[in-house]
């Protein structure tokens, strides 16, 4: 049917632009205001309850979103302490520097607005991980409040009732998996989200109505929202671009792409002002107009690529399959459910071909630490949106169904499907020391907190450089000066330029590192090569090189691979003595640990042998033995 044929009563919950093609905008007005205001006094419940519902909701789910993180507080991600330490850098003075003590600035950061919060945080003297983690609790929480004010826009639902919709949503996403990954992680996934939500929903808001022109305020929060999602991260300008590629094809008065084209031009002319500016600032800053290294990683220069052309596809593929079509058929029934028309549905799906279209590119990517779908997470945005916007339409079409609907949704299936042994009873009885565990600061006990704590001691900082490929927590809590092999905060070592294997690892040495952590073990005395090597050739080795602990090694080329870890091995044959080593637990089938090492010419070797021998902090009676044939703790000066 099309959309010129809705009858009037449709017309109630439909967006503006289509009612406005009904009937004239006066009467129209009108006779929806009054046909709302009855359905409200025979079906709608009092305005002070649905206020005192939005206000119980938002506090529940901010409560319940505080006690996912403390659940998972031990499971940050060693990536987000790389933005940290560039935060820690710039509220000290001393610029976007990975080390303070580094010649010349280095991008490898994956957000530099995440880079920007975390360094006010530090400045505001609060711990940058917990910041992160109250912050996307907040953000989680605007996005129920934002979309539902879209949905009460687009459909004339009253606000309140709408705002439930948008927290009954977020709620839902809420109980994902990978929302508690990215709660907890520190990373800046969260932050992408809610960034690109606000885009979204501004777009969704512009594309409402193609005859109403765009005032100055609707064009400053465009902009503002463009600007945040551009420094949310590299991808973020793409994405809004991609909006206003969509809102040209949506808003066209006169019929013609090039009138849509005039349309959003003051938008279109102020992003790509800024994405210029931002190109001009890398290229005077850094000296090039690259991305950071993080993304510098199926075409390394150095590592070369295993020939596959999408190798994320298959997480990206099991993310449109769990994630994004579940919400979009929920999102149809809805639809179908009001009868909505044709044309709000082709708005919709126009609106949300931006966040598909990155998805697919993403597939292009290697997922390194990737967990909880990171890159594909932010892109269901706009499905969750038109989630609530078709909840918001059926509370305008029948308010009895919508409660029952809600209250469905988000009460007894979440009850259903939750295991017996809830944790939200153990929540439940302690429900504030539960919900602050992770305020105002933690320290993670993994392994490599442990060890940069320990590094710490040692007074050093700046003064020491440390090797190492976890670049995050390490260097964080031990301020020693670090140089990343993997290359995501070494310009040299980035993957931009092409360098061979071998020479890669002559400019390493003559970086004089003094202490070495490492997954693997010395090369075995004698052994001349990886395949007369017992340590490389056992299982514990052979399984990191088929890509335990990182996809970049088993999307980058396998003979590049086995050369540097051969040639580590050797390194630390020739160079070192083994320190202590610390636990990482049964991961990938089996036990394996983090291995520290001390240069043997380094002139901070005593010390660092001291502080690290008297650790309370480390596992040094680690059977490593059994894991490898030749035990890395042989590898001592005698």
């Amino acid at each position: 049917m099309g959309l010129r044929s809705v009858s009037e009563p449709r017309a109630r919950f439909l967006c503006p632009p289509a009612i406005d093609m009904i009937c004239p905008r006066g009467k129209r007005s009108r006779r929806a205001r009054d046909a709302t205001l009855a359905m409200e006094r025979r079906n709608g419940m009092p305005n002070w309850l649905e206020a005192a519902l939005l206000a119980v909701g938002l506090a529940f789910v901010a409560w319940f979103l505080a006690c996912v993180t403390a659940e998972h507080k031990n499971e940050p991600a060693d990536d987000a302490f790389i933005t940290y330490v560039y935060a820690r850098n710039v509220s000290e003075g001393h610029g976007l520097r990975y080390n303070a003590t580094d010649a010349e600035p280095t991008s490898g950061a994956s957000s530099l607005l995440h880079v920007l919060t975390s360094a006010a945080a530090i400045s505001a003297g609060l711990d940058p991980l917990a910041a992160t983690r109250a912050l996307g609790i907040a953000l989680l929480l605007s996005l129920a409040l934002v979309f539902g004010l879209l949905g009460a826009s687009l459909t004339r639902a009253p606000p309140i009732p709408a705002c439930l919709a948008g927290l009954g949503v977020v709620f839902l996403v809420g109980l994902l998996p990978e929302t508690a990954t990215h709660l907890a992680s520190g990373m800046d996934t969260l932050l992408f989200t809610a960034t690109h939500a606000y885009v979204a929903t501004w777009a969704a808001w512009i594309a409402a109505d193609e005859r109403r022109p765009i005032g100055p305020g609707r064009w400053a929060l465009g902009v503002i929202a463009l600007a945040l999602l551009a420094l949310a991260r590299p991808e973020g300008g793409l994405l809004g671009g991609a909006y206003l590629v969509v809102l040209a094809v949506l808003r066209r008065p006169r019929g013609t792409l090039a009138s849509g084209v005039i349309g959003v031009l003051p938008a279109a002319l102020a992003h790509v002002a800024l994405l210029g500016a931002l190109a001009l600032w890398r290229w005077s800053y850094f000296g090039d107009l690259l991305s950071n290294p993080y993304y510098v990683k199926v075409s390394n220069a150095i590592f070369g690529s295993d020939g596959e052309l999408l190798p994320g596809a298959a997480t990206t593929a099991r993310f449109a399959l769990v994630r994004l079509v579940p919400v979009a058929a929920l999102t149809l029934a809805l639809a179908a459910a009001v009868r909505a028309p044709v044309e709000a549905v082709r708005r919709g799906f126009w609106l949300l071909i931006p966040a598909v279209a990155v998805m697919f590119a993403y597939s292009r990517a290697i997922h390194e630490m990737a967990a909880g779908f990171r890159y594909e997470y932010p892109l269901l945005v706009p499905f969750a949106g038109a989630l609530v916007v078709g909840l918001c339409a059926l509370r305008v079409a029948a308010p009895a169904r919508f409660a029952v609907t809600l209250a469905c949704s988000t009460v007894v299936v979440p009850l259903l499907a939750a295991p017996p042994n809830l944790a939200l009873s153990i929540w439940l009885a302690h429900p504030r020391s539960v919900a602050t565990s992770w305020w105002p600061q933690f320290r993670p006990t993994n392994a490599l907190a442990r060890l940069g704590l320990d590094l710490g001691e040692s007074g050093l900082e700046q003064d020491a450089t440390i090797l190492l490929s976890g670049a995050g927590q390490v260097p964080w809590f031990s301020r020693l000066r670090a140089v990343d092999w993997i290359g995501l905060n070494h310009n040299r070592l980035s993957g931009r330029e092409a360098m061979s294997v071998e020479a890669m690892w002559k400019y390493i040495d003559s970086l004089g590192p003094d202490v070495a952590f490492s997954i693997l073990p010395p090369a075995a005395p004698g052994s001349t090569g990886p395949e007369n090597d017992a340590n490389f050739q056992g299982a514990h080795v052979q399984r990191t090189v088929r890509g335990r602990g990182s996809a970049l090694f088993e999307h980058w080329n396998h003979e590049r691979v086995v050369e540097s870890f051969w040639r580590e091995m050797v390194w630390l044959r020739e160079r070192c003595e083994f320190a202590t080593c610390y636990r990482l637990g049964d991961a990938w089938g089996d036990a394996w640990w983090v291995l520290v090492y001390v240069r043997r010419d380094s002139p901070y070797r005593e010390r660092l042998l001291e502080v690290l021998s008297r650790s309370k902090r480390a596992d040094p009676d680690e059977d490593l033995g059994s894991a490898f044939a030749f035990d890395p703790r042989l590898l001592r000066r005698k």
